[in-house]
């Protein structure tokens, strides 16, 4: 499991649109956003930048405008507003003997190739038993979910694209090369305001923030482009028209404070969702905190850099390898004792957004080793990573104060 999701418990919800067919209350409660043609993509604008070593720097609007009406114009035929329907369990408590409705949500994606795949967040169609995709002309086609995975919070869907006349798509940027600063539009469908655009910059690069599956999303871009619910699943554009992230969360309770998934996450994932698979992450199985030096006087330790071991879930990889927590005293305070990672497979560690990242980068099954500091000795322990449990429980998980809050939905919800 994700080692700072424990120390730092995220309360995440999916920025993602649910309605229902009537308005039985208890649903709510127990529920969690024509012929072929080659398709378009429209090439990217040249954007000039003044030289960093410039002496006199003008002041200038955030956009052009005309600039932007015609990135828009270009851009909105490739994004979809997505309604998915999941039915109600018949497990459901329903004392009254009414018929259960059907939970519709709503949320938005877009189309990246000529034969009808579009990219969405997975919480957008997590669970559903149908998809149906509306294209900005108001034409709609049912959809079959591809790929997903739940642990990064993407999807992969398709509709048939012999249906889809003049079929648009829009092309994937780079996010790796992203800087704060830059320009940001977010298209989408927020509240089923289909077509809808806002603009903003890139406020910070490399976040990180706890999934829906308590596991920590890396690489996070933050924006102050307004997103809503139902924009849930919808791109993230550059100055260029190209994608960059896919728009995700925002922070509950803040203002312009929105977060996307970096699109090169969804490319490296793109060949294992076309062909359909569920993809799992791997899973060490601890709970742990970045050393600093304040931690190190605390606990005594020799070390002012690496990740502090604090708990080892039972069962999990960790355990089998022999990793040692340190526990809780009595305060909830982690104790001393524990094992202090300072690198894997030879990658120095600092902080636990590095090892998840590593991790990122692996299977269920791979093997890694994990340099220790046992007391004071270095020690290398070999470790087998599992599959990243569907639940974890919270028998196995201490339970600290929320430092954040974020808002994915469905908690953010409307009715229709």
């Amino acid at each position: 499991m994700s080692l700072n999701n424990l120390v730092n418990t995220i309360k995440i919800n999916r920025i993602f649109t649910i309605s229902i067919a009537s308005v039985f209350i208890i649903a709510v409660l127990l529920l969690s956003g024509c012929s072929p043609t080659t398709a378009k993509i429209f090439q990217p604008q040249t954007v000039n930048l003044p030289s960093s070593g410039s002496a006199n720097i003008q002041a200038t609007s955030l956009y052009d405008e005309s600039s932007t009406v015609a990135l828009y114009e270009r851009a909105i035929p490739a994004v979809v507003e997505i309604e998915s329907i999941v039915e109600i369990s018949t497990k459901l408590l329903n004392p009254f003997g009414f018929e259960l409705p059907k939970q519709k949500g709503q949320g938005s994606g877009f189309i990246i190739d000529d034969q009808g795949h579009i990219l969405t967040n997975n919480h957008v169609v997590d669970k559903a038993t149908s998809v149906k995709v509306r294209l900005n002309d108001g034409n709609q086609f049912e959809a079959k979910v591809l790929g997903t995975d739940r642990n990064n919070d993407i999807a992969l869907i398709q509709v048939d694209a012999s249906k889809i006349a003049n079929l648009t798509a829009l092309p994937l940027g780079d996010s790796d090369q992203l800087k704060p600063g830059q320009m940001a539009i977010a298209l989408g469908s927020p509240f089923g305001l289909q077509g809808s655009i806002t603009v903003g910059i890139v406020s910070g690069v490399g976040r990180s923030i706890t999934g829906a599956t308590e596991r920590q999303m890396t690489n996070i871009i933050q924006t102050d482009a307004a997103i809503n619910p139902g924009n849930s699943g919808g791109p993230l554009l550059n100055s260029r028209g190209e994608v960059v992230g896919i728009n995700t969360a925002i922070e509950y309770d803040a203002n312009s404070v929105g977060f996307c998934i970096p699109i090169n996450t969804a490319k490296a994932l793109l060949p294992q969702l076309v062909k359909g698979e569920k993809i799992k992450s791997a899973w060490l199985g601890i709970e742990g905190m970045p050393i600093d030096q304040e931690v190190a006087k605390r606990l005594n330790l020799t070390l002012e850099k690496g990740v502090y071991v604090i708990t080892v879930i039972p069962s999990s990889p960790a355990e089998k390898a022999g990793l040692k927590g340190s526990g809780r005293d009595q305060q909830n305070v982690p104790a001393g004792g524990g094992d202090m990672i300072l690198a894997v497979d030879e990658k120095p560690v600092s902080k636990v957004q590095d090892l998840i990242a590593y991790f990122n980068t692996k299977k269920p099954g791979d093997k890694v080793t994990l340099l220790i500091q046992r007391g004071n000795e270095k020690i290398s322990v070999p470790v087998e990573l599992g599959e990243w449990p569907e639940k974890l429980t919270t028998s196995t998980i201490p339970q600290m104060p929320d430092d954040n809050e974020f808002d994915f939905g469905p908690f953010k919800f409307r009715w229709k």
